[in-house]
């Protein structure tokens, strides 16, 4: 049992005075150390949103976070721990991709490479688990990274404000990807916690943003803090004077057990023989394994917590030597561990009521190896590492401690691809890992994604189907994995690529011009893609194809046909014939007149424009049309020609 130093002597008290006064002279007294290592968490949006594209970029919007994220923690200071949480995919999902540890940003962000953006993003629920990760009395950061709202029904704003509260040096700095206003459900976040937040529309914006937040979270981490320990709990091993001052020695153990608790009790000291109405103060409050501290004789009450655990009782302090209190908690220590992996690979422990499916978990905890104070019941242990999982029942006996080993075994599938007969754009891939499930369409369910250039998935081992996609092209194939090898596939990509723009010979006009560019396999004829990037970009399987060009809202169009084969690289420049027409409508003494319905038919009679507007101006492909204008003066009627090349108006006159 550890007791005081005499150094506590030296403290002004009164012996016989007030208990105020006792504690309040034996007042704590500021110790500045800096921390050892701080936190900095990253939680970043996964759900199936973040495919959008930025303006400005060549990728989505993860993959510019996952860029961005790379560059900017490649300065975390080498005490820093870092750590990543992702969103999604759906309303229960939130992944502890990797536990905080002091490691490379590359490391950190591993996981990444194996994530495919899908469903909802419960933004609610990562703040709710990120206070899982952090350690107490230690400075930390949060950088939290999504493209919208929570929409899974939960109110960020209220889980900020208990972050707030709970953790008050917390930061959680925000960036809003995408986002050009700010969105008040999301910058709560940021504002309850003192933090900041960006908004970026842009991927140019988005990697700066991302750049300031984390130097802001490591510049806040690194800030020394000071620590605050009470003088008067220091511990020793002197005996104390039966006859000398009071003192009041408190320990705790589990169960029946004789072996004195090794992890920090939550002990409160209140003035009185019976529990404190709720709201009142204690006198002392200190985080402490066991302690001893001088105390006014007196009767007292005593509340101390271990984790889930509790433990209540009064004591009276005698006018001379120790009192003795002694915390038995009905608990036990269990220990758990797996046993397979690599210790690279994030793993998750949950720890649940055997038998109780609907509860919350009372215990999630992503260290590799967790020791869990935990009441005497039965539980369900479940590890999880990537897609693999295991469950165990373990019954937790009083004063019983116990170690669980859970047995996990993952494979590692490595792919990558290669075109054939050509170089597919930075970020061009996609690659799928599927199993057989008859349940889902088509007989298949998707088990991993990415679009890394070089992704490794860890599996289960088993059967499992691979496949990669550029454009329209895709190759598939098959492997077998077994339990702890690693297994490399490459895929090969038969493909042909189309980069097409447009341009309408209008004269002098350079207005920019809205394309849309239609593409058509002829065998049978269907579309399949459609762009109006300029220029236009299709990786396409060979084969025959057409091209369809519209220009504008009329009937400007151009199509082309060509036969594609392996590895073409085709440029196609599409010459467009239209004229630039202008329609004004007047009276018999060239004043415009108002209130104008426009319709234009071509020589067929068919209707190719429609408008209200007083002077509508529009592209035309070149023919005759017969216009009519029904204004308040009446209604007028006439035709025109258009050629290629033309900048013409065509002015009308009511009589």
């Amino acid at each position: 049992m550890t007791l005081l130093e005499n150094s506590a002597s030296k403290i002004s008290i009164a012996l016989l005075g007030a208990l105020t006064t006792l504690i309040h002279s034996a007042a704590v007294s500021p110790v500045a150390a800096q921390d050892a290592a701080g936190t900095l968490l990253i939680v970043l949006d996964a759900s199936g949103s973040m495919w959008g594209e930025l303006p400005g970029g060549r990728g989505n919007k993860f993959e510019v976070a996952h860029s961005a994220l790379e560059k900017a923690l490649a300065a975390s200071g080498p005490r820093l721990k870092t750590g990543l949480i992702t969103i999604g995919p759906g309303c229960t999902r939130v992944d502890i991709a990797s536990p905080p540890a002091i490691r490379s940003a590359a490391k950190t962000l591993a996981p990444l490479n194996a994530i495919s953006p899908r469903g909802k993003g419960p933004i609610s629920a990562a703040l709710n688990k990120s206070l899982d990760l952090y350690e107490d009395r230690k400075v930390a950061s949060m950088v939290l990274l999504v493209d919208g709202p929570d929409n899974c029904r939960q109110d960020p704003c209220a889980v900020a404000k208990r972050i707030a509260t709970e953790r008050p040096t917390l930061r959680i700095h925000t960036v809003g990807l995408g986002l050009s206003r700010p969105d008040r459900s999301i910058t709560c976040i940021s504002r309850a916690t003192k933090g900041r937040f960006f908004p970026a529309e842009t991927a140019r914006q988005a990697e700066a943003a991302i750049s300031k937040a984390v130097k802001l979270a490591m510049r806040g981490i690194g800030k020394p803090k000071l620590k605050r320990r009470p003088g008067f709990a220091k511990r020793t091993r002197r005996r104390f004077d039966p006859d000398g001052r009071p003192y009041l020695v408190l320990s705790a153990v589990l169960g029946n057990s004789d072996k004195a608790v090794q992890k920090p009790v939550r002990w409160r000291v209140f003035k009185g023989a019976s529990a404190p109405d709720a709201g009142t103060l204690p006198l002392l409050d200190v985080l402490e394994p066991r302690f001893a501290v001088p105390m006014a004789a007196g009767a007292y009450w005593i509340d101390a917590s271990l984790g889930r655990v509790k433990f209540a009782a009064n004591a009276v302090v005698g006018e001379k030597g120790p009192t003795a209190v002694k915390a038995v908690f009905d608990a036990g220590l269990l220990k758990l561990s797996v046993d397979g992996p690599d210790p690279a690979i994030p793993t998750l422990f949950t720890v649940k009521r055997a038998g109780d499916t609907k509860a919350a978990p009372l215990v999630v905890s992503p260290y590799r190896k967790s020791e869990l104070v935990l009441p005497a019941g039965s539980y369900e242990v479940d590890a999880e590492i990537g897609g693999l999982s295991v469950k165990r029942e373990v019954k937790v006996s009083a004063g019983e401690r116990q170690e669980l080993s859970l047995p996990l075994r993952v494979s590692e599938l490595r792919l990558s691809a290669r075109a054939l007969g050509g170089e597919v754009p930075p970020g061009g891939y996609e690659f799928t890992v599927s199993v057989d499930d008859p349940d889902k369409p088509g007989g298949r369910r998707i088990v991993a994604r990415s679009t890394a250039p070089r992704p490794v998935f860890r599996l289960p081992a088993g059967t499992y189907y691979t496949e990669v996609k550029s454009g329209l092209a895709n190759a598939s194939g098959r492997v077998a994995l077994s339990a702890g090898r690693s297994i490399s596939r490459s895929l090969s990509l038969d493909i042909a690529q189309i980069a097409v723009d447009a341009e309408v010979p209008v004269g002098a006009d350079s207005r920019p011009r809205p394309i849309v560019y239609k593409l058509f396999s002829l065998d049978p004829l269907q579309l399949v893609a459609r762009s109006s990037a300029r220029p236009a970009q299709f990786i396409i399987p060979p084969g025959r194809y057409r091209i369809l060009a519209e220009i504008g809202a009329r009937n400007v169009r151009t199509i082309q046909d060509l036969n594609l084969s392996s590895g073409d690289n085709r440029v196609l420049s599409l010459n467009v014939m239209a004229g630039d027409v202008r329609l004004r409508v007047s009276d018999a003494q060239g004043r415009a007149l108002t209130g104008q319905f426009w319709e234009v038919l071509d020589s067929s009679g068919a209707l190719v424009w429609r408008t209200q507007q007083g002077s509508p101006r529009s592209l035309l492909a070149p023919g005759f049309y017969n216009v009519r204008c029904e204004t308040r003066k009446g209604i007028v009627e006439g035709t025109f020609e258009v050629a290629a090349g033309d900048a013409k108006t065509v002015e009308l006159r009511v009589q």
